[in-house]
């Protein structure tokens, strides 16, 4: 694995954010192995107002099936997370 990908896996891997994420999903009562998008909102929708203002943003923006959508500083995803499993 080279590009892009593999500079992803290795900033993940150069710091204990993820293990951190993990260890409060599982103190949170989450099985890691079975989580879904909806049980991932309050970690990963790191902006004002988390979800609310995601939900808000892809109605405003009139988002439908097969669009591309462009998320720049997106942090761990969640915000896209969210747009590529409604979308």
């Amino acid at each position: 694995m080279s590009g892009p990908e593999a500079a992803v896996r290795q900033h993940w891997r150069s710091s204990d954010r993820l293990r951190r994420i993990e260890a409060a999903l599982v103190a949170a009562g989450k099985d890691l192995d079975r989580l879904s998008c909806a049980e991932l909102y309050p970690y990963d929708q790191m902006h004002g107002r988390g979800i609310v203002a995601t939900m808000e943003v892809a109605a405003a923006a009139a988002l439908r099936p097969g669009m591309r959508v462009l998320d720049l500083g997106c942090g761990i995803g969640g915000a896209s997370r969210y747009l590529t499993h409604e979308f």
